[in-house]
């Protein structure tokens, strides 16, 4: 069974026990080469698409039959994207292979029982996640692309009628070991996560980034691969925010072919660890006023100044995510005090944002971490209790399920 950790949560909101990063090999140093062979056809799927309409996504496990039953419960209240968490790109004896993931006959067994209700979902598979290795840059995004299809096929259980996951989901964060490897994107992480999404994107397969919301920061004009920072003015204690690391994936790799958008969708985590979010309404900002605010400025664009890594090989650009891609996240928030550490945004409020929105400025779709934590307490910033399930609150306003 998987065990879950909050992306971009708290370091102490831990739901489970973290799961060891995968075994790397000594000294941080990339697993030697693999005796590299071909085969007599390339990987490709028949396209894979989301849902038509608005999306609502959920992360997920499915260990347990327990896990399994709330799943398909959750769909049919309005999820038509479920995220199932989480593998790792780092390698296995010697070659480009993917390891760890859920239970994947659970999953087949989720989408077979959805098709037959006729609910139109999709399944993603998430790499990375909060403590997580990044992807062993030893092989490039190509050779990680074959890797990832062919595992895909490897996983997939026809007699279910589950081929594979529609795609995948990229949830690179940091660790709590301020001296970890991973509290950095290197140049070759950086072009293996483009290029190999580039390549399962003309494969047929879907693809997503889940950006901590500082690392896509519309307040800040800066670059850094870096993911060790803090926000002086609020909660400088806390060093563990991005400087726009995801936006060069948006901008150098934003297309797969001429009128191919590589991201289908781009869900942010407005509940990170003391994010712009929970800064505002610590402000006393109004939750809807924020929200709308926030949309508006991420779809007109802001200029970041990626030449200021020259190892990136690319100018000051502008960056903006369009409404057709923008997922935004929440999260139950802090379990416990100060409430604001995770921001917990009360849904009346995303309604409202939602009515003030014209329905060309409407984004794709919301998203909530985690399915695990359906109708349990989120504490809101004056402390008061309410309990919550996203699932069909969503839909209330989205109007995915006609349920």
């Amino acid at each position: 069974k998987m065990a879950f950790i909050p992306t971009g949560a708290p370091k102490s909101q831990n739901l489970a026990a973290q799961p060891s990063p995968p075994p790397v090999a000594a000294n941080h140093k990339p697993l030697p080469p693999p005796a590299l062979t071909t085969s007599n056809h390339e990987c490709f799927s028949n396209p894979r698409v989301l849902p038509a309409g608005k999306l609502i996504v959920g992360y997920a496990g499915c260990g347990s039959e327990a896990a399994k039953q709330l799943a398909i419960t959750k769909a049919v209240q309005g999820v038509n994207v479920l995220v199932w968490f989480a593998v790792s790109a780092v390698g296995l004896a010697g070659r480009p292979y993917i390891t760890s993931g859920p239970n994947h006959t659970c999953v087949a067994e989720v989408a077979r029982e959805l098709r037959e209700l006729s609910l139109p979902t999709a399944h993603m598979i998430t790499i990375g996640g909060w403590d997580a290795s990044h992807p062993n840059t030893i092989w490039t995004g190509a050779e990680w692309s074959e890797a990832w299809c062919k595992w895909n096929e490897e996983v997939a259980v026809p007699e279910l009628g589950f081929h594979g996951y529609d795609g995948v989901d990229w949830d690179l964060e940091g660790n709590d070991n301020t001296s970890s490897p991973w509290n950095s994107f290197t140049p070759a992480c950086v072009a293996l996560v483009g290029e190999m999404s580039q390549q399962l994107k003309r494969k047929g397969f879907l693809v997503s980034l889940v950006p901590t919301q500082s690392y896509i920061d519309v307040q800040l004009s800066g670059f850094d691969r870096s993911l060790l920072h803090n926000y002086p003015e609020f909660h400088k204690e806390f060093t563990y925010h991005g400087r726009n690391a995801y936006a060069i994936w948006l901008s150098k790799y934003g297309y797969a072919a001429p009128g191919l958008p590589t991201f289908d969708f781009v869900d942010i985590q407005l509940y990170e660890t003391y994010s712009r979010t929970a800064q505002a309404i610590a402000a006393g900002v109004d939750p809807a006023r924020y929200l709308v605010k926030l949309v508006r400025a991420l779809q007109a664009g802001w200029s970041v100044r990626f030449s200021s890594d020259p190892e990136m090989k690319w100018t000051t650009r502008n960056v903006s995510v369009p409404a057709n891609q923008l997922v935004l996240g929440f999260s139950h928030g802090s379990f416990r005090l100060p409430h604001n550490k995770s921001v917990f945004v009360d849904t009346a409020s995303i309604a409202q944002a939602w009515l003030e929105l014209t329905e060309r400025e409407q984004p794709r779709g919301l998203m909530f971490w985690n399915i695990a934590l359906e109708g349990k307490e989120a504490f809101l910033p004056n402390g008061s209790v309410v309990n919550v399930s996203f699932a069909s609150r969503f839909n209330e306003i989205l109007h995915v399920r006609s349920n």
